[in-house]
């Protein structure tokens, strides 16, 4: 059974038509026809909610991926929502931001790494309220 779904990518909300067929999502997206296991979706959706539980001065990979972009370094300020590193997985570009006010302790990828679910990509110092 075909259904219509939403997909944001970049920012940018798509509405795409998916059909489910032998577990795996079916479905075409600028001209380019994508398939998913259902399982693996249903696992990187929980290890993603199980990484984003963690600490928000550790920026890790919510899934498996390569970096594009790294936007900052060692010792750099960085406040919550600039943009820390670009990584690309399953064809799409996900920028990580900063949760917090920090300084960057350490970058621990450079562009053209490929890094796995739950990597630790940079890690963060919290910045101490007076």
């Amino acid at each position: 059974m075909k259904q219509n779904m939403n997909l944001k990518i970049d920012g940018v909300e798509k509405n795409i038509l998916a059909e489910v067929i032998d577990k795996k999502i079916w479905f075409k997206l600028n001209g380019e026809v994508y398939s998913y296991d259902l399982v693996e979706l249903s696992q990187s959706s929980h290890a993603q909610s199980k990484i984003k539980s963690k600490s928000p001065d550790k920026i890790m990979s919510p899934m498996p991926g390569k970096m594009t972009k790294v936007f900052v370094k060692e010792g750099q300020a960085v406040v919550k929502g600039d943009p820390l590193i670009v990584m690309e997985a399953m064809k799409m570009e996900y920028t990580l931001k900063s949760d917090i006010d920090s300084t960057v302790e350490k970058v621990l990828v450079e562009v053209g790494q490929q890094v796995s679910l739950g990597h630790l990509l940079v890690q963060l110092k919290a910045e101490v309220k007076k």
